[in-house]
């Protein structure tokens, strides 16, 4: 199907398909900050970083709100889709 992965059948599927793709990525993030917030030695980068770690918090509760209210599953897209 070309650019698209085989799990988008109709125009439909795409902003479900990114918003998985955007889930995935804050959770990533969620779970990589608070390691490099452990290994920052300036506090000012150690503070920035923890800003971000409770934004990214509020954005993975904002889009576990929108797959609520679709009705769709709020799971990862983690697998690398194929671009042929």
């Amino acid at each position: 199907m070309g650019l698209f992965s085989k799990d988008i059948q109709s125009m439909d599927d795409l902003p479900l398909h990114g918003l998985q793709d955007i889930y995935y990525a804050e959770n990533q993030i969620f779970k990589a900050l608070p390691k490099m917030i452990d290994k920052a030695t300036n506090r000012d980068l150690s503070a920035g970083l923890r800003a971000h770690l409770e934004e990214t918090e509020k954005q993975i509760t904002r889009l576990n709100q929108v797959f609520e209210k679709s009705g769709k599953s709020p799971k990862a897209l983690n697998a690398p889709r194929s671009t042929a």
